[in-house]
């Protein structure tokens, strides 16, 4: 089993200068997918649900894209992290040993990055919350510390 790199990147004007660039890095045709879709989805509604998984401020297209990459070693995968970063990818996933035809399915890697999301969360340190302090007593003072006698 190979290893997958997916981007999200804002356009699916995109895919062409993306497909370039991963072929140029010496990736073939048959190792990356390009997920177009063409029924548009609303820009505030991708932007929505963006911003509650990822909590930040970043605005969507009406056309996200989202490319995934079968690797096979760390070059390559330096190599599609380079392609990812000069195309401007908004966010990347690495996924371990999956077969490259179950990332075919967009619907499948959503469930898988889904799943990571909440053991993340489940997998949180402790937290320890400590309680009210007491807060200044009477022995702190203020200003000149001896008493004029």
């Amino acid at each position: 089993m190979a290893s997958i790199i997916t981007g999200l990147f804002k356009s699916q004007s995109q895919s062409q200068p993306i497909g370039r660039d991963l072929e140029n890095a010496g990736i073939q045709n048959k190792d990356y997918i390009l997920y177009l879709h063409d029924e548009k989805i609303n820009k505030e509604i991708k932007t929505s649900i963006w911003q509650h998984f990822f909590k930040d401020k970043t605005q969507l297209e009406d056309d996200s894209l989202v490319v995934s990459v079968k690797v096979r070693d760390p070059d390559q995968i330096e190599k599609v992290k380079e392609v990812f970063s000069k195309n401007n990818c908004i966010h990347q996933n690495y996924f371990q040993n999956i077969k490259f035809r179950a990332a075919q399915s967009l619907e499948y890697l959503k469930k898988i990055v889904s799943l990571r999301a909440k053991a993340a969360i489940y997998n949180s340190p402790q937290v320890n919350y400590r309680g009210q302090s007491a807060g200044i007593n009477s022995e702190v003072t203020f200003g000149n510390s001896k008493l004029e006698q």
